[in-house]
């Protein structure tokens, strides 16, 4: 799904994810710039990679993967 907001300008887009980065426009939402971080640090925690694809003034779309693992076969014998 994109939305279909403000996009975000390609020069802000290699430090989206980084701590206490914002991207300011008119209008945009006061916040710490935590918010991205948080969701990198999540996915990457679990082996997976996170991204947006944005246009100027046509919107943004985030998207993340995680990989694909079978569950561990229990060491338990009972």
């Amino acid at each position: 799904m994109r939305d279909t907001g403000y996009g975000i300008p390609a020069n802000a887009l290699p430090t989206l994810f980084d701590k206490f980065t914002r991207v300011r426009h008119d209008g945009a939402p006061k916040g710490l710039g935590l918010g991205l971080a948080f969701c990198r640090l999540a996915v990457e925690a679990h082996g997976g990679q996170i991204g947006v694809d944005s246009v100027l003034d046509e919107g943004s779309s985030f998207w993340f993967t995680l990989p694909i693992e079978a569950p561990p076969t229990s060491q338990l014998k009972l």
